[in-house]
């Protein structure tokens, strides 16, 4: 990586001008040792245990586990270098370029500065997205992740661009990063088509999402989906957001449903029912 030998010059004016932060365990040989046992629980229990320590030899190490196929490897090495603020910097204006670059670094990119909450680098991770024609499913779903860490309304186009993805996986984390964006804004209209999926799953979590926003503007499709969906995970949470919005309106529809065959229905529908105004 680009910034190794500037990480390292700043690790060492670090460990030449202060013992402040002296470490209360671990090492540079441990954390090397966790990574080759190949364990993801060890590497993250040696990488935590440097918390306090300014260890130049673990640089190196640690800057490569921000490249680790394994998401929670790379999570725990974006943490690492949270805890270092200067070496952070670095690794972040590195990162900032890497979002240009192919669908691995875009990967490795969003998840560190998801981790690290670097809100001043949404500008980049949308641009990121907006490209996403030339990105894998992974490097999309890591933006998505971030966006939906960082919790900013900036983030919504990321968000909205997901839920248009042609990648059913990425489609669902975005629907539920956009139900957890704090002061949610953005355009509820994005997550009601998706009700009409053509994936369950996406469907189920589109629903149980605009019942929690209590979008009233959905409900007649909810009805439709609680009464003739297939899939009886849509069914359940049609049914239970039609018990979020409270619409009386829906009496019928969710009397249908609680006769439907399927149990886990059954009893949501039945409680949505007696909850309706």
């Amino acid at each position: 990586m680009k910034t190794m030998n500037k990480l390292a010059a700043v690790a060492v004016a670090l460990l030449t001008a202060s013992t402040a932060n002296a470490g209360k365990g671990g090492s540079a040989a441990a954390i090397k040792s966790a990574v080759a046992s190949g364990s993801v629980d060890s590497i993250i229990a040696e990488v935590e245990r440097t918390e306090g320590l300014m260890c130049a030899e673990c640089i190196d190490t640690v800057t490569a586990l921000t490249e680790d196929n394994r998401y929670p490897v790379r999570e725990v090495a974006a943490w690492w270098f949270a805890k270092r603020p200067q070496l952070a910097a670095l690794m972040t204006a590195q990162m900032e370029d890497d979002l240009k670059l192919d669908s691995v670094h875009v990967r490795n990119a969003a998840d560190f500065l998801g981790a690290l909450k670097e809100y001043k680098a949404l500008p980049q991770l949308r641009a990121a997205m907006a490209n996403g024609a030339s990105l894998n499913t992974d490097a999309k779903l890591a933006l998505v992740r971030a966006a939906g860490v960082m919790a900013h309304v900036s983030g919504n186009p990321i968000l909205e661009a997901g839920m248009t993805d042609a990648d059913p996986s990425v489609r669902m984390a975005a629907i539920d990063a956009w139900r957890d964006v704090l002061h949610q804004n953005g355009n509820i209209g994005v997550v009601e088509a998706r009700l009409g999926d053509s994936d369950a799953q996406v469907r189920a979590h589109a629903a149980t999402v605009v019942g929690a926003k209590h979008d009233m503007a959905a409900r007649t499709t909810l009805e439709q989906l609680v009464v003739n969906d297939a899939d009886p995970y849509v069914r359940r949470n049609a049914a239970y957001a039609l018990g979020k919005l409270g619409s009386i309106d829906s009496a019928p529809a969710l009397t249908l449903a609680s006769g439907d065959p399927s149990g886990l229905v059954k009893n949501v529908a039945k409680a949505a029912l007696a909850a309706l105004k």
